[in-house]
């Protein structure tokens, strides 16, 4: 095999797994070096228990190794014991004893030996040098992932916990400074995409975390794409709603060549609301150029207002996605959609007929209701999801049952696309 030119061992190499690349490179010498490449996956993961930060640190340094690494997924999530235990309890209650007792003390173990190593390694903004340091030495970056919601380990009861919005705990103060840590380490560097499932949007009203955000984040003008999940729970007052909002506006406004946007809010303290957010507070008149793809998700509006900042996209904007799951538990119907205090969806959805003239695909997911109550106008659906966010068909969900009324968006996107008779009037049309 030595005798084989090196693209057809690299191509060799790159349909291993991680096992057979440290087998095949003990063969012969030739083989050992053109699999070094290979030795580590292009995705690095780091979690809070584990000194992940040193191990990214030795490779970024490592001359042959650190142009492997091309994104990174940092895991800050953690779980409420009680909650996720007595969910876990429920769960499995028509379990038999011996079998529930043997599950529940399995994923117990596996907890605490999390919990020991996290005390061990502390928070991740005690290493903040250490991780920057890391990154700027890592010359094939391009995405950077901070996730509090997708469970990295292989224990099954842990894992199925961790989709019960209730089971995750948030340190707010510790989490604005590990994500203050994560954003200085990414000074200068040119990413294409960035996201965060789970970001307290009062990080934006706070001086001091907002002001280091604007500072360290003037690399976003790189990002092709923006993905972010905010977390309102942590705002009182409508005062401090407005200083958050414009804060994360000036963080979006740097990142002038997106193409794709994602903007979710999910009210921890209230699965059910929605975010009442104004796109002229938040953007002001500011066009993202470059913008093909765009989702909302959890937001009350105006429907004037809503409109306006669509039209403004319309001369790139292809695909949109309105709604999506929100905070709902497994077995519940997508929360995740859109309320019009002002306006109706009958208007919304003619409008854009004409102002999003290459617009190419359209999905709505979750509860959409505009309040007219005891009025024509009045409109409330339930959707639920015909494609993922890659815009990949997806089977339809165990959850979705007649007694719930839920639809899927098809007759509006034809509506959308083609006109003829609206199709609200007869279909799933309930109060929330």
């Amino acid at each position: 095999m030595d005798t084989l030119p090196v693209e057809l061992l690299r191509l060799i190499f790159s349909h291993c797994d991680p096992e057979s690349v440290r087998n095949l490179r003990e063969n012969c010498r030739i083989l050992a070096d053109v699999g070094y490449s290979y030795l580590l996956s292009p995705k690095f993961t780091a979690v809070g228990w584990r000194n992940d930060i040193d191990r990214l640190h030795s490779i970024a340094l490592h001359e042959r190794l650190r142009g492997s690494i091309t994104s990174i997924c940092i895991f800050l999530g953690e779980l409420s014991y009680y909650d996720a235990w007595s969910t876990s309890w429920f769960q499995n209650f028509v379990t038999p004893p011996d079998t529930r007792n043997e599950v529940m003390g399995s994923a117990k173990r596996e907890f605490d030996r999390i919990e020991r190593g996290r005390k061990m390694v502390g928070p991740l903004h005690l290493r903040a040098d250490d991780l920057r340091e890391a990154c700027s030495a890592l010359p094939n970056l391009k995405d950077l992932e901070v996730t509090f919601t997708q469970c990295p380990l292989e224990n099954p009861l842990i894992k199925e916990v961790f989709d019960y919005p209730s089971c995750r705990k948030l340190d707010r103060p510790q989490t604005y400074s590990n994500l203050d840590a994560i954003i200085f380490a990414l000074h200068g560097i040119p990413l294409t995409s960035f996201k965060v499932d789970r970001l307290p949007l009062e990080v934006f009203r706070l001086p001091s975390h907002r002001n280091h955000w604007y500072t360290h984040a003037q690399a976003f003008d790189c990002l092709e794409s923006l993905n972010l999940t905010l977390d309102p729970s942590g705002l009182q007052g409508p005062g401090s709603a407005f200083r958050a909002v414009n804060g994360l506006g000036r963080i979006l406004q740097l990142a002038t060549g997106l193409r794709k946007l994602k903007l979710a809010f999910h009210p921890y303290t209230s699965e059910n609301s929605k975010f009442a957010l104004s796109f002229r507070e938040l953007l002001y008149d500011f066009t993202f150029r470059h913008l093909t793809d765009l989702t909302l998700e959890g937001v009350s509006c105006e429907e004037d207002d809503l409109k306006d900042f669509l039209a403004r996209h319309g001369s790139t904007l292809t695909r949109l996605r309105l709604g999506g799951r929100g905070l709902a538990k497994p077995f519940e119907v997508s929360l995740g959609g859109v309320h019009l205090y002002e306006g109706t969806f009958k208007s919304l959805f003619t409008g854009l007929r004409s102002k999003l003239p290459k617009l190419e695909q359209i999905h709505l997911e979750g509860i959409f209701e505009c309040e007219h109550h005891e009025l024509p106008s009045h409109e409330a659906y339930n959707f639920y999801p015909l494609t993922n966010e890659e815009w990949e068909e997806v089977p339809r969900p165990g959850w979705v049952r007649s007694s719930r009324n839920t639809i899927n968006c098809l007759p509006f996107v034809q509506y959308v696309f083609s006109g003829g008779p609206y199709p609200g009037s007869g279909l799933g049309q309930q109060s929330y």
